[in-house]
């Protein structure tokens, strides 16, 4: 009997990032926190929750990918599609830790946060947590970024929230033209021309750079260097995870009063949060504290791209202005920075690291990263930020469902890395932004500290916007 030679798919450079900086206590999932309506299950929601996703599964190949790489593999590891995979290996229900509701359950993604996925398997896993005497239950979604990132993120997202049954749909395989025969012949060849064309493209590369940097030097005037403080720590492998709801109505009264947008509010918000938070700790710097903040060029110019595949995705360092006492100052401060480091960057339209990173040794910098855990070196390097702050675009739908339930909250929810302080995520969704921040415990024992400050934050702005 013959069978069909898998195909392999290499892995881009920046998307393997998230693969080799993965530590024992630094991990690359991104995850989801979805509240959802679960009054239509008539039986165990573990199970529907499994015969849903068996009913799409063909639809996402991200979701059928296992990583793969073997000894000879001289560049980037590779994704093999399989055939079938056992969906329900994949889901686990949870209990619902005290004291339930989104408190319980930010606890419970706080804890799915530092697991490792399973490698041998495709890198993705859903946690079931029921809300005991309620009509409602959570699902905490965990997906490598080596599976998503970019297009296949929104492809991913699109099906899950899909209604209907899905089941006949035609099967969505992955083309042939970005694909080849997983054999070793194959694997050493196409290796052997990735580096070639990256030995040839060097040139270019090293020119662009050049042009960038002269660039970066002409607006040095909006660098900004982030503080040594507390949250620039070593992980400890303890979570700490808290949501937060704030309606769009409030927050669009708020921009539109002072002319900003929703990102410069919560970026505002985050920065007087974390600075609360220091200031209990009797820790505060005297300088601003510093986001990075993640921000797709859609306008940016790619003519100048010497790296196939890295899209056009960089990274603002954003000054949050703590050292401003006055919340509407600080606000249009922040608004003000962010706009500036936005057009620069536009204008310059390439992102370096991203493109650097085709040619970094992955062993290398699994190195790197291990070597800063082992000795707790993150205390003494230099950070470029204090926290990472991210609004993901939202989904404009109507009544959304995710696995045809009715969701009422998306909270998406980020990795976190050594020295670079807090993650928090946004994402609109029914008239709601969404977030979430998820800490390690030193950098404050409950993130709740955090999301209260933020609420709190924007209610001083609320009442001066009115």
């Amino acid at each position: 009997m013959s069978t069909t030679m898998p195909r392999a798919e290499r892995v881009s450079g920046m998307d393997a990032w998230q693969l080799y900086q993965e530590t024992g206590l630094q991990v690359g999932n991104g995850m989801s926190l979805i509240l959802v309506d679960r009054s239509s299950v008539a039986g165990n929601l573990r199970d529907y929750v499994v015969s849903a996703l068996d009913n799409r599964i063909h639809l996402m190949p991200a979701y059928r990918k296992v990583l793969y790489d073997p000894w000879f593999n001289l560049d980037r590891p590779l994704l093999v599609a399989r055939p079938q995979i056992d969906v329900a290996a994949h889901v686990t229900a949870l209990p619902m830790p005290e004291p339930g509701g989104a408190v319980g359950a930010a606890k419970a993604l706080a804890a799915v946060r530092a697991m490792h996925l399973d490698r041998r398997e495709p890198l993705w896993h859903m946690y079931v947590l029921e809300d005991d005497d309620t009509e409602y239950a959570y699902l905490i979604s965990v997906v490598h970024h080596l599976l998503v990132d970019g297009d296949s993120a929104i492809e991913v997202t699109g099906c899950l929230m899909t209604p209907g049954d899905l089941s006949t749909r035609p099967a969505k395989a992955v083309p042939d033209s970005s694909t080849f025969p997983a054999r070793p012949t194959a694997i050493v060849r196409d290796a052997a021309a990735r580096k070639a064309q990256r030995l040839r493209r060097l040139p270019r590369l090293v020119a662009t750079s050049v042009r960038v940097l002269r660039g970066k030097w002409a607006a040095r005037h909006l660098d900004v260097k982030a503080p040594r403080t507390a949250l620039n720590c070593s992980l400890s492998g303890a979570s700490t995870a808290a949501v937060a709801v704030l309606p769009l109505e409030d927050l669009q009264a708020v921009a539109q009063r002072f002319s900003v947008t929703i990102n410069h509010i919560l970026l505002s918000c985050v920065g007087a949060a974390l600075d609360g938070v220091l200031h209990r700790q009797g820790r505060r710097p005297q300088q601003p504290l510093v986001a990075a903040v993640p921000y797709a060029m859609r306008t940016a110019d790619t003519s100048d791209y010497v790296t196939d595949g890295v899209g056009t995705t960089t990274v603002l360092r954003v000054n949050l202005n703590t050292t401003e006492a006055d919340p509407v100052r600080r606000l249009l401060a922040v608004a003000e920075h962010a706009r500036a480091v936005k057009a620069v960057q536009e204008q310059r339209g390439v992102n370096l690291f991203r493109q650097w990173n085709e040619y970094a040794p992955g062993r290398a910098v699994n190195l790197l990263f291990r070597t800063i855990e082992r000795f707790g070196l993150a205390e003494r390097i230099s950070w470029p930020c204090n926290v990472i702050v991210s609004n993901a675009s939202g989904i404009a739908v109507d009544d959304p469902v995710f696995l045809n339930l009715p969701a009422l909250r998306f909270h998406p929810a980020g990795p976190l890395y050594h020295g670079m302080g807090p993650s928090v995520i946004a994402m609109s969704w029914n008239k709601n932004l969404c977030l979430s921040v998820t800490a390690d415990s030193r950098h404050v024992s409950d993130a709740a500290a955090i999301t209260d400050g933020i609420e709190s934050e924007l209610a001083t702005l609320l009442a001066s916007a009115r």
